[in-house]
């Protein structure tokens, strides 16, 4: 058995047999000269994935969970008197009074944080659902991504998440006191945001969308931050029906969780999730690739377990020792994407050591994973 990329990652997905494991470098795309990148040293490693990887981008349609297309939300940007850093204010004028989210934006493309959340206090709550929603008109960009990848890779149609929407409005501290002072009004919240979600997902259904589901998120709402006990109300009860209903239309659902999730992936399959990401292993996770695999053989996908972290720390040596024993422990269960922990590219000055691994990734990776066929 040969398979194109587009077929491997779909058989994946489908849980049908595959001629090996398939190798993803996170970020990566099927790169034409003159694309945009953060950095031209990227260029080489970008070049080179587009050849030998299994690619994986997104599509979706537009969509706010807050007021969708109603304009009250305004934007403004704000010198701090720094010459790497702006902030970005953004103020919801919601009938009950104003909200104010503060977000501190690289000037080079260095990741952001948010220093003001907008859910300050249990009543904002009240504030924030006050909110006027109207959704977007349907409209993708599925057909054109999947023109752009050929049989080089397989398009997901992102959605956003419910609960994760209600933590950045929120953040860590507040989602962590207020799940024991005001369950009530989250629970009210989630069941609000629930409801306009599920209308986009049909919506998308309705307009033939079959392309894999996917959403990011799972990873505030578990251990440490929060209990099992409310990954399973404000996350599992709910994204449950999404996966239902993108089954029963014929298509997969792929979910990103960073973290410790050894003790749920039992709670991702019943849940309804076909391919879980990204699986890592400690310290940062807690998951042991070759006993996942062996555990749960092709009951659900397994895609990641190489943190992105040691491409920065480690030697060439410990790099293609940790691929070689991802490749041999994942491949056990039948249903395998080794892949990287994060996008490759979120840096706007890689180091040597940084670039050189992730070419020793892409060309290492690209020889286990073809020593490894079934």
């Amino acid at each position: 058995m040969s398979l194109t990329s587009k077929e491997r990652l779909m058989r994946i997905f489908a849980n049908k047999p595959i001629d090996r494991p398939a190798i993803k470098l996170w970020g990566s795309w099927n790169y034409r000269k003159g694309d945009k990148l953060l950095h031209p040293s990227y260029e080489p490693a970008m070049i080179k994935a587009a050849e030998k990887t299994d690619l994986v981008v997104n599509a979706h349609s537009p969509f706010f969970m807050f007021c969708g297309q109603v304009d009250i939300v305004r934007r403004k940007n704000v010198e701090i008197n720094d010459p790497l850093w702006y902030e970005e204010h953004i103020v919801f004028h919601t009938p009950m009074g104003q909200l104010r989210r503060v977000d501190r934006i690289s000037k080079i493309g260095e990741p952001g944080f948010t220093i003001e959340y907008p859910v300050k206090q249990p009543e904002d709550i009240k504030r924030m659902l006050s909110m006027p929603y109207e959704p977007f008109p349907y409209v993708d960009n599925i057909e054109e991504q999947q023109q752009l990848l050929g049989d080089r890779g397989i398009v997901l149609y992102r959605i956003d998440h419910i609960a994760y929407a209600l933590y950045r409005m929120i953040g860590s501290e507040n989602l962590a006191y207020f799940t024991h002072d005001c369950r009530d009004l989250l629970m009210e919240a989630l069941d609000v945001f629930s409801k306009r979600l599920y209308a986009h997902v049909e919506e998308a259904l309705n307009h033939g969308v079959r392309v894999p589901f996917s959403w990011v998120g799972p990873e505030l709402l578990i251990p440490p931050l929060l209990s099992e006990k409310d990954f399973m109300d404000f996350c599992f009860d709910y994204d449950k029906h999404i996966c239902d209903m993108v089954h029963n239309a014929g298509s997969y659902i792929w979910v990103h969780c960073h973290g410790k999730v050894r003790n749920l992936i039992e709670k991702f399959i019943e849940m309804g999730v076909d391919v879980l990401n990204p699986l890592e292993p400690p310290k940062n996770g807690d998951v042991d690739l070759d006993e996942v695999a062996r555990t749960f053989k092709n009951r659900i996908g397994l895609e990641g377990n190489i943190e992105m972290q040691d491409f920065y720390d480690e030697s060439e040596e410990v790099i293609r020792e940790k691929i070689k024993t991802c490749v041999q422990s994942g491949k056990q269960s039948n249903r395998f994407i080794m892949c990287t922990s994060a996008g490759f590219m979120d840096f706007p000055t890689p180091s040597k050591q940084y670039l050189d691994n992730i070419m020793t990734y892409i060309d290492y990776g690209y020889e286990c994973v073809n020593n490894a066929r079934y």
